[in-house]
């Protein structure tokens, strides 16, 4: 196994998974606020409470490319990698254990096609995993 090309990989994926609850999350503070332009969602997505849940995923993404970043990736760094995302992306059935973003990306996942089909393509990357 690739570490290296596996999470940059999956990277790429929850990339393109963020890009899409991104687009969801503005589209509905444009829908109670206005519009908004680039500049100013990113002031949302960082600074916001309405945007804070998916700054969980931000973060997920920011050590992934750190650890693509590095000379050598452990694989007990890339196996824990995979598993948060396992862990955020693909929660439980329990209530008990799921985050601010767990339970939010439960509803998207529900009501966007869009994010379905990003979260199939993640979900196949781990699923090799």
């Amino acid at each position: 196994m690739d570490d290296r090309k596996d999470l940059t990989a999956l990277s790429h994926a929850l990339r393109k998974l963020h890009q899409a609850l991104v687009g969801v999350a503005r589209r509905e503070h444009e829908a109670e606020w206005g519009e908004v332009d680039p500049g100013q969602l990113l002031q949302l997505l960082t600074k916001h409470p309405g945007f804070e849940w998916l700054r969980e995923l931000s973060g997920l993404m920011t050590y992934i490319d750190e650890l693509t970043d590095e000379d050598d990736i452990g694989a007990e760094e890339a196996q824990a990698a995979r598993a948060t995302a396992k862990k955020l992306l693909l929660p439980g059935s329990d209530p008990a254990s799921s985050s601010p973003f767990t339970q939010r990306y439960r509803e998207i996942l529900q009501a966007e096609p869009l994010v379905v089909m990003e979260h199939a393509a993640v979900r196949k990357l781990l699923d090799r995993s």
